[in-house]
């Protein structure tokens, strides 16, 4: 028996031992680098596998014009509410649309942090993530509006966490981040968000020249397939709040950007 025994683990024993040794510590090692590598995405803030669901309650009072010819709106407060989170993979189950996302994810800049939609891959990508987002947020019994939904990821020089982040505004509130002027004013409930006020304001100057862009390819009779990189959605989301004190967004802390901007 003992010879047998020797025999075989001699043979093909010897063989299937080893294979099952060095099946082990590969995938051990595989893991280990695994969760090296997430840990270096947590420690320098890195959490582009995310995909979050962000909405904007906007607060905002009427003032008279400077030349008391007519009234207009100034946002007071921006109020950001998450809707929910889920892995990108999961989000955007097609493998390839996936890794699209993530790689133009990681091409916004400080002062673009809009995640680009062009072409057709950003056609699909627009799709995946508006399924997405009615998954979460549809039949609320609230009052419906329409909400802009464009996706951004703000970089590791405005913020410390950096989720891939799908905005949604509504249409009425957006057209108020168009001047510098009155959003500098704005409050937040936390200094970081001043970064989200950037987003708005190139958010409204985007949609405001993709729409005129659409209406006049239709006014000519041309195709606009795959020309839209924002969405306009008709959503019934809960815009009540509670009073949390908001305070001045400190923009100091964004004067690079403010000075690429040219507003500062």
């Amino acid at each position: 028996m003992w010879n047998t025994l020797v025999r075989e683990c001699s043979g093909r024993g010897a063989t299937m031992l080893i294979g099952m040794f060095m099946g082990t510590l590969v995938t051990a090692l595989l893991a280990w680098l695994k969760r090296r590598h997430e840990r270096h995405s947590i420690m320098t803030g890195d959490a582009r596998d995310t995909v979050v669901i962000a909405q904007h309650v906007i607060e905002s009072v009427e003032v008279v014009s400077a030349d008391g010819s007519h009234v207009i709106r100034r946002p007071v407060r921006v109020r950001v509410r998450a809707l929910g989170q889920s892995e990108l993979e999961r989000v955007v189950p097609n493998g390839h649309l996936a890794h699209e996302l993530l790689k133009r994810a990681q091409q916004v800049s400080t002062r673009h942090t809009l995640i680009s939609m062009d072409g057709a891959e950003g056609s699909y990508l627009l799709e995946s993530l508006t399924n997405f987002v009615c998954d979460r947020v549809a039949n609320a019994p609230f009052k419906h509006d329409l909400y802009i939904m464009a996706p951004c990821c703000e970089p590791a020089g405005l913020v410390v966490h950096q989720p891939i982040t799908i905005l949604l505004v509504r249409q009425e509130d957006l057209t108020l981040f168009e001047d510098w002027a009155v959003c500098r004013d704005t409050e937040v409930e936390h200094g970081a968000d001043g970064t989200r006020i950037l987003s708005l304001m190139e958010l409204s100057k985007r949609f405001r020249e993709e729409e005129a862009k659409l209406a006049e390819l239709r006014k000519t009779g041309q195709r606009t397939r795959y020309m839209e990189t924002m969405y306009l959605l008709d959503l019934a989301l809960d815009s009540r709040v509670a009073p949390i004190d908001t305070k001045p967004v400190p923009w100091d802390r964004f004067q690079s950007v403010l000075k690429e901007m040219h507003v500062e």
